[in-house]
């Protein structure tokens, strides 16, 4: 709903009025208005700049308390209540209810789109704060009670709510596993051969959530890859036995960098090594089976709004699980 005359209103008003010269004739009398509403409205800016209202306060808001014996006040000129009655001057206007009015726009940082700068300039989202006029019932200068600055902790300002819709929500770039070369060359990984737990390396960069709204809040989530591991599970071949192997392997922060083909790029690997975990990155086969692997890569997410941050939990985003047959080279002579 928009706000009928707000602004214009309290601009006239501070400038004052001058008062009618009736002569011997008595100015014509108005019966009080009597207004009565459930709960207070709230005046603000929405994030385009628009004036928007809402009489939905949560509890512990600074917006919530109402007058205890009402509040009043007679009009200087004419003018309407929040909802658009109409008064004039001198008539008194009674309710029971206060009216918030934000008397200025707060500033807003344009949310950078999927590939532009990221900017943190306004320091912690817990120092933001707006100011609000505070009125009895109507945007008009007898009205005013006095102005308030309200944080952005307040239950009917706080963007957390929204922020975390957004980040359950959150999509990302999501990583693929790294095929080793010698998939390709053999068919599968090769038993005491290691192989390289990577993942194709698109999927490590800063990244960027949709963009979301709330009341003169413009927010999103910036998220940057911090760590990654992989899980990783092989099942021996029953009929050529071998140990099973089920657990996490480290990776970044362990190693950085990366090439066009992976992240970690793959560097120079041992001949052969022992079966299990050979360092960061690093796993051998121990025998002919199957391993599945999955790689979890865990992301920082910082919350932005108009500029101001607050850190958030982490987030974590999981490969699809990539399974490759393992087995033994056979070498076979050929004669000329």
């Amino acid at each position: 709903m928009r706000l009928p005359v707000t602004i214009c209103v309290v601009s006239a008003l501070a400038v004052g009025t001058a008062n009618a010269d009736f002569g011997d004739v008595p100015p014509p009398t108005h019966p009080p208005i009597v207004v009565s509403k459930n709960s207070n409205t709230v005046a603000y800016y929405g994030e385009t700049g628009n004036i928007r209202t809402s009489s939905t306060i949560p509890s512990g808001s600074t917006f919530k308390p109402r007058p205890a014996a009402g509040c009043e006040f007679v009009a200087e000129v004419a003018g309407t209540t929040i909802d658009g009655t109409a008064f004039v001057a001198g008539q008194t206007v009674k309710s029971n209810r206060f009216v918030y009015i934000e008397l200025e726009q707060f500033p807003n940082s344009e949310a950078p789109g999927p590939t532009g700068p990221i900017t943190f300039e306004r320091g912690p989202l817990g120092e933001a704060r707006r100011l609000f006029g505070k009125f009895c019932e109507a945007p008009h200068m007898a009205a005013f009670l006095g102005t308030i600055w309200v944080g952005v902790n307040d239950p009917f300002l706080d963007p957390r709510p929204t922020a975390r819709t957004l980040l359950n929500n959150l999509q990302l770039i999501q990583p693929a596993i790294f095929t080793n070369p010698v998939v390709d060359k053999w068919g599968g990984l090769v038993t005491r051969y290691p192989a390289w737990l990577a993942i194709l390396p698109e999927a490590w960069q800063e990244q960027r959530s949709n963009v979301a709204y709330h009341r003169g809040w413009t927010i999103y989530l910036h998220t940057a890859p911090r760590t990654m591991e992989f899980d990783v599970n092989f099942v021996p071949n029953p009929d050529k036995p071998s140990p099973a192997f089920h657990g996490i392997i480290p990776c970044v922060p362990t190693i950085t960098g990366g090439d066009t083909a992976s992240f970690p790029a793959m560097p120079a690997l041992p001949a052969q090594t022992e079966p299990g975990v050979n360092g960061a990155c690093m796993w051998t086969p121990p025998g002919p089976g199957h391993v599945t692997i999955q790689a979890r890569i865990t992301y920082t997410v910082t919350l932005w709004v108009n500029g101001y941050t607050e850190a958030m939990p982490d987030y974590t985003w999981t490969s699809p699980a990539t399974t490759y047959e393992t087995g033994e080279l056979s070498a076979v002579n050929i004669n000329n």
